[in-house]
């Protein structure tokens, strides 16, 4: 059961008092571990929630007591066959040609 009260209006704006900005994808029950997704990682005060609250990061099994993902609850894997769902890991450098620049140290990391 849902509770179907709306939030309180600020302002006549029409902005509510905790607005959010932008979710990090196009299903926002989506959200990816730490370092696994630049997106994710812009809200990291929410995947402190998510660990706080024993909620398992999508494309994890829960383990022990932790609940599973949201959205791999509600749709199994299929929120991944489109790519505005997927993990999207930062990208360091980008070197035209694909090929390892020495003194770049990503390029080094990767060796």
């Amino acid at each position: 059961m849902f509770k179907r009260v709306k939030p309180k209006r600020v302002s006549e704006t029409g902005t509510h008092a905790c607005s959010i900005r932008q979710f990090p994808h196009c299903d926002q029950r989506i959200l990816h571990a730490p370092t696994e997704c630049e997106y994710c990682d812009m809200h990291s005060e929410w995947q402190d929630l998510r660990i706080a609250w024993g909620i398992a990061f999508t494309g994890y099994e829960p383990e022990g007591k932790e609940l599973p993902c949201p959205a791999d609850h509600a749709r199994g894997d299929n929120h991944t066959k489109w790519s505005g769902n997927t993990a999207k890991p930062l990208t360091l450098h980008t070197h035209l040609g694909g090929k390892n620049v020495s003194g770049c140290p990503a390029c080094e990391a990767e060796q």
